[in-house]
């Protein structure tokens, strides 16, 4: 008999094989099942890795620094000073996230190119720090509609640049580009607005900040602050407008640089109707199954 005990380490799921194989198993093939094994726990490994986030901050004095903003930066900004009641606001919010947002789903595709300013590129692509970009893109959809360096300067009026996000979402993530400082201003000069019917837009509240942006190299920081916007319900919409400035930004100069949306679910999950990797579960399935069929073919050979 043949068991897959599940096993929890760091947030990581693995398996554990146990089994009653009474018979001496040769050298070949224990070499090749402990191959076997490897290679399923590496699997199951890179494939779970996607579901662990980071959580919401929970300590209003939190000493670090994100690209120079802090918990009281966030509370100086929203709430108009950096006190200790506002930086429990901050937290009770669930406003920050110290970890990076997973772009892995499917991104908004953009619609309404009206007014858009610019297009442009980021070119760090190893950790420099850089800031550095180029002007210019093939088109602007081809700019705005993947999550990845490109990136469009949006319009300043509400209804002409437009993302539809292919499902009926509750949220939105943006992702935006740094071009220069100081954060969060520079990460969240925009306001999104939502709707249904590409008529009525309802202004968008900034719902969640991940404060690594969505970069799994940490030192690309052209990358920003991604954040998710809503309309503070549980109600839905289909499309996200985008303008510069607007009563939902941190500042406004005039522009911005929107790398691309992503429509989620009211826990901040991408389109579960998406195409994105199996579920972990599945994928503990499946490992059980390789393994299981791994034991029943050595088990043949010695027969």
């Amino acid at each position: 008999m043949v068991r897959v005990l599940p096993t929890h380490r760091a947030g990581l799921t693995s398996a554990i094989v146990e089994s009653d194989v009474s018979k001496p198993v040769t050298i070949q093939a224990r070499c090749s099942m402990r191959s076997l094994f490897k290679a399923v726990v590496i699997l199951g490994l890179l494939l779970t890795s996607r579901a662990v986030t980071a959580a919401p901050l929970t300590d209003p004095d939190d000493p670090r620094s994100w690209q120079g903003a802090t918990v009281g930066t966030f509370a100086q900004l929203y709430f108009g000073a950096n006190t200790l009641a506002n930086r429990q606001m901050v937290i009770d919010l669930g406003l920050l996230d110290d970890g990076l947002f997973n772009a892995t789903g499917t991104t908004g595709n953009l619609i309404n190119a009206t007014g858009i300013a610019s297009c442009g590129t980021s070119l760090d692509t190893t950790g420099t720090g850089s800031l550095d970009y180029t002007i210019g893109c093939t088109s602007f959809a081809d700019a705005a509609n993947g999550i990845d360096a490109k990136w469009i300067q949006s319009s300043g009026v509400v209804g002409q640049t437009v993302w539809d996000l292919g499902f009926d979402a509750t949220k939105a993530a943006i992702f935006n580009t740094i071009d220069h400082g100081p954060l969060p201003q520079e990460a969240i000069e925009s306001t999104g607005y939502l709707s249904n019917d590409l008529i009525t837009w309802t202004p968008a509240v900034v719902e969640r900040v991940w404060l690594e942006g969505f970069m799994a190299n940490t030192g690309i920081l052209w990358d920003g602050f991604a954040f998710a916007v809503g309309t503070g319900t549980d109600e839905t919409f289909r499309y996200i407008s985008i303008i510069h400035g607007g009563p939902g930004g941190l500042q406004s100069d005039g522009d911005d640089e929107i790398n691309g949306v992503m429509g989620l679910d009211s826990d901040f999950h991408p389109d579960p109707h998406g195409s994105e990797v199996p579920e972990p579960a599945s994928m503990l399935l499946v490992a059980s199954g390789l393994i299981g069929a791994g034991v029943r073919k050595y088990r043949g050979r010695r027969s």
